[in-house]
């Protein structure tokens, strides 16, 4: 495991190295998320994947960004996407502050709904996704239907098209705004208190504010985030967060990455054996 996870930083470094040999990419801090690899340097940040889609859809949304006016700061790109040994990637700005993935809910409680608010407010700009575009856009029902739900067990299956159904149901009178789709303190910089910079927008797409609610939900639990929000506005972001995990396992299928697609389908079901795909109660 240790050697496999050697050969992966090391291509990592390589192909940055080919793209963008004005950096010192050895130096890098190396991170892996379940859709990219990530270097960073002070002044940089390299994202590398083997889906060139992908990678080609979030450069252009990014420069969509560059139109929009918000109290944070936000990564801009450097680069074109760049190919190098079967693997494409972007340059894009680092951004100042600090990560504070596990930051209590009393500390962080203001900042997000500040934050969410100038989401919502944001005039999105003409040419951004559609929600779930990630994970199949319009198509994703019917991946999840035809590929996922015949990989679980057979008592969980209708629990996997409800849920599925009631994100559609709830989003078809819904407003619609600026959505980051990734919202939370695992992709949020800190300074003085206060939120300086939001990074990962990969799901970033117009839609249904509820959606950047959905992962504090699953992080924090609805009694919290009912404190920031209106009863019905929380009420969809619960039945968005019900989809998570079976949006992931579509990614994961779409993108033939069979691990990340079981292990996601394995959170569904450990989700829903703990009647906790709504809202996992969490303080």
């Amino acid at each position: 495991m240790a050697a496999a996870g050697n050969k992966l930083v090391e291509s990592t470094v390589d192909h940055a190295s080919a793209c963008w040999p004005e950096h010192d990419w050895p130096a890098a801090r190396y991170r892996h998320g379940a859709f990219h690899d990530v270097l960073v340097l002070p002044e940089v940040v390299a994202r590398i994947t083997t889906d060139v889609a992908r990678v080609e859809r979030e450069h252009r949304t990014s420069e969509l960004l560059r139109r929009v006016d918000f109290p944070f700061a936000v990564p801009k790109t450097l680069s074109g996407p760049r190919s190098h040994g079967g693997r494409t990637g972007v340059l894009v700005s680092r951004l100042d502050g600090e990560l504070r993935p596990d930051i209590a809910w009393a500390d962080a409680a203001t900042e997000l709904a500040a934050a969410l608010s100038a989401l919502s407010e944001a005039d999105p700009p003409a040419g951004l996704p559609e929600p779930r575009t990630w994970c199949g856009g319009q198509r994703w029902p019917s991946i999840v239907m035809d590929d996922l739900v015949p990989r679980l067990p057979k008592d969980l299956r209708d629990t996997a098209a409800e849920v599925v159904a009631a994100v559609i149901v709830a989003e078809f009178r819904a407003p619609a705004g600026l959505v980051h789709g990734d919202f939370g303190p695992h992709n949020l910089l800190w300074r003085d208190g206060r939120i300086s910079g939001v990074f990962d927008w990969d799901h970033l797409c117009v839609g249904d504010p509820a959606i950047d609610l959905a992962p504090l939900v699953g992080i924090y639990g609805a009694a919290r985030v009912a404190e920031i929000t209106d009863p019905a506005t929380l009420d969809r972001a619960m039945t968005h967060r019900a989809t998570l995990s079976l949006q992931v396992a579509a990614a994961g299928e779409l993108s033939g990455n069979v691990a990340l697609r079981d292990h996601a389908l394995g959170n569904f079901v450990a989700r829903a054996r703990a009647e906790t795909l709504r809202d996992p109660g969490t303080g």
